[in-house]
């Protein structure tokens, strides 16, 4: 199998990556705060049902 156009791409997006590093640390940054903050409000909600249910 001929994967030329996979490789392609990913060469380009790890040279783009590499030569804008800054602008890929912000990125890298604001995708973990918003995926930590939507797994630890998960978290959260889910404690306090179980402590809700637990009084009852």
């Amino acid at each position: 199998m001929d994967y030329n156009t996979t490789n392609l791409l990913f060469q380009n997006i790890v040279q783009t990556v590499l030569d804008n590093k800054l602008l890929a640390a912000l990125i890298w940054i604001a995708f973990m705060y918003f995926i930590l903050r939507r797994v630890a409000k998960s978290d959260y909600d889910l404690i306090l049902k179980k402590k809700w249910t637990r009084d009852k």
